[in-house]
């Protein structure tokens, strides 16, 4: 039953429940969902939509491949776990609370043996340091990255490093995450940014691009909106997408965005009352989960990819971002930004070895760049 209520495939049939323990709330809820799935059935919405995860990868085989997800624990996140899981890929599952992400993943995953968990709290850089450190030391090889886990419509609040909530979550602890275990990426590894098509509407003058501040990025309060945030945070990722291309160009390694849908219900809008009105009035008009799950993992899986990078998709297509978001030197520049917000907050610690005798064997069929052990990542400015 937990199953067929995650998957969208229609509500049982309550009447063996004491009606004592249904609210009033929920009986109005179970009528909204039933309205959007007579929309949907009546408008063929299913199909106006696109094809769900399943259906886009079909017939693969991923026994052989590792992928790590964040915020595997619900929404977009779980199904492609459920999914990546059910072709016989194994799955490292990261999220803040890993007993709920233990418990989905037990009740929707077929293959409970290939799923790893790991807590991470993207509100701490030391939670993704040491989350990061953790997967360094038990996996030999990632073959996918999907960065998928997100907030929105949060007031305005600093985490514990002194950075707006949404552009740490949503962005700067991705950005580390990445960086810290980007040495164990396999040799044709994908990288997928879980992006939005909200970052066109970003607009910074001229000169904010060519000196991009802290308060550009991490918004203070006097310049913050919910949305605002959200979507610099999404504008972010693409630019880093960028600086990616370029810097793994020629190496076999993808980077991607992917956009899954607008106004795709999840949890992510759970934090507002008004958005979560909104993102219920348009459901029946957008993807549900499996079809919003079925481009992200599309750019992470398909073999039609093999070989590209640097693209942005929509609906399983090629998509132009905008033109702020395609602007390289601005890429460039906000990757030195990103360093620089995270060099004042993290403190590199020294190796116990000598670096000459590091020893990199497990990668030899693969370019290694020069390491220097006093940056926070390996050469990471281009």
């Amino acid at each position: 039953m937990f199953r067929c209520l995650y998957r969208g495939c229609g509500n049982p049939i309550l009447s063996h429940v004491d009606k004592v323990f249904i609210s009033t709330s929920s009986k109005k809820e179970g009528l909204l969902q039933n309205c959007n799935s007579m929309i949907r059935k009546s408008l063929n919405l299913n199909r106006i939509f696109g094809p769900t995860v399943d259906e886009v990868t079909k017939d693969m085989d991923l026994s052989n491949k590792t992928c790590l997800i964040t915020g595997a624990n619900s929404g977009i996140g779980l199904e492609m776990t459920r999914c990546l899981n059910s072709r016989d890929c194994t799955v490292l599952m990261a999220c803040r609370n890993t007993y709920a992400g233990d418990v989905v993943a037990r009740n929707v995953c077929e293959n409970i043996d290939r799923i790893k968990l790991y807590k991470i709290n993207l509100a701490s850089l030391a939670s993704v340091k040491k989350c990061s450190d953790q997967i360094l030391r038990d996996i030999p090889k990632l073959d996918m990255v999907i960065l998928n886990a997100g907030v929105f419509g949060l007031p305005w609040t600093l985490t514990q490093d002194s950075l707006e909530t949404t552009f740490q979550v949503n962005y700067m602890s991705h950005y580390f995450l990445l960086m810290n275990i980007e040495k164990i990426l396999a040799p044709d590894a994908r990288v997928v940014f879980v992006s939005s098509e909200s970052h066109r509407h970003v607009s910074w003058p001229f000169s904010y691009q060519l000196t991009p501040t802290k308060d550009m990025v991490s918004l203070p309060e006097h310049a913050y909106t919910s949305i605002k945030a959200y979507n610099v945070s999404k504008l972010c990722s693409i630019l880093f997408m960028h600086y990616l291309g370029y810097r793994w160009m020629n190496t076999g390694k993808g980077v991607f965005c992917a956009h899954p849908g607008s106004f795709v219900k999840t949890r992510l809008c759970q934090n507002w009352w008004p958005y979560e009105v909104l993102y219920t009035i348009m459901r029946p008009f957008s993807k549900n989960i499996c079809q919003a799950a079925a481009t992200p993992v599309y750019c992470a899986t398909s073999p039609e990819l093999n070989g590209m990078s640097d693209q942005y998709y929509k609906d399983l297509k090629r998509c132009e971002e905008s033109e702020l978001a395609k602007d390289l030197h601005l890429a460039f520049r906000i990757n030195d930004l990103s360093q620089e917000l995270l060099l004042e907050r993290i403190i590199v610690e020294e190796p116990d070895i000598p670096v000459e005798k590091q020893k990199t064997e497990h990668y030899a069929d693969q370019d290694k760049d020069s390491i220097d052990v006093n940056s926070l990542v390996a050469n990471y400015s281009g």
